[in-house]
């Protein structure tokens, strides 16, 4: 016998199907072989163009845990089956979420300018259009505001201050770098340079504004947006699906499908209206130059590993 037949013969009598396992190495401290656990995950796409075929993908994961056997090839340690299936699970749920990021790293532009975005302008509008006008906003004025309003622009600017837009100095808060950037970028039209802010903010801090501030008005259009996108970047390219599709694809990753049946119509008309999402001929398609900008992303993002291994 030999460290890959008994690393091999372990892996078929105490994994399923979707776990495989790597050419042993021999660890010379340790007087062991060991081989990295590691699974192709199968992912199958459909193209409502063609209802017949299937895309199947493989989703490569590494480092799901180990065998080791001794000099002898007798086994010695290994992950449970348990471990590597709740491994496997952290995978696809670090994936989901990254492929959430690069979506809205790529959409963000689009994004910012869906209608929903214009309730998150107004706090930014007011701080941008203060600055405008006065080029500082004192801490003096700041504290002149009930303690509630005072605190959550505080927030605001903190957020802005994270990203360059505003910098803290002596006794106010005056333009970053990045702001007087993108002034150059819109050639200073405020309403342009609003949406270039947001489109900043929420392509770098898009989880603060959800979870530090709780504006949740965005995350339709991101599920949505992320529903479609994520099974395009499995597939390689873009695919096209119909209304019902969109539905239930969404529903069996965000839940009840009649309240996303419901209001599904809209969120996909804004999400073409501002070219995150294409339609024509009773199809939903991908924006071919965000896909490609979706595509670099991931390529330029290290390998998917399971932390927990």
């Amino acid at each position: 016998m030999s460290a890959v037949s008994a690393v091999r013969k372990y892996a078929i009598q105490h994994y399923g199907n979707l776990i495989s396992v790597g050419e042993p190495e021999f660890d010379s401290s340790a007087k062991m072989w060991v081989a990295e656990l590691r699974s192709d995950y199968p992912r199958i796409i459909h193209d409502d163009r063609s209802p017949d075929e299937r895309i199947l993908k493989f989703l490569s994961l590494r480092r799901l845990g180990t065998i080791k056997v001794g000099e002898n090839f007798e086994p010695l340690e290994a992950t449970s089956r348990e471990d590597c299936v709740n491994n496997l699970s952290c995978f696809l749920n670090m994936w989901q979420e990254r492929a959430e990021r690069i979506i809205i790293k790529a959409s963000s532009d689009n994004l910012a300018n869906i209608n929903e975005a214009r309730w998150v302008l107004g706090k930014i509008g007011t701080i941008i259009s203060r600055l405008k006008f006065k080029n500082v906003i004192l801490d003096a004025e700041i504290d002149t505001l009930s303690g509630k309003e005072a605190a959550k622009l505080r927030r605001y600017l903190r957020l802005l201050e994270s990203l360059d837009i505003v910098v803290h100095k002596d006794d106010g808060y005056f333009y970053g770098n990045m702001f007087t950037e993108l002034c150059a970028r819109v050639n200073n039209n405020f309403e342009k340079l609003s949406t270039a802010i947001l489109s900043h903010i929420i392509k770098e801090r898009y989880s603060a504004l959800r979870e530090t501030f709780g504006i949740s008005q965005l995350e339709p259009f991101v599920h949505v947006d992320s529903c479609y996108y994520r099974p395009a970047l499995e597939a390689e390219r873009l695919i096209y699906w119909n209304f019902d599709s969109f539905a239930d694809h969404c529903a069996m990753l965000y839940g009840n499908r009649s309240k996303v049946y419901f209001r599904l119509p809209y969120i996909l008309e804004e999400l073409v209206n501002v070219k995150a999402l294409e339609y024509e001929d009773r199809f939903y398609f991908g924006n071919e130059e965000l896909f490609g900008q979706m595509q670099n992303l991931r390529d330029e993002m290290a390998e998917l590993a399971s932390p927990k291994a």
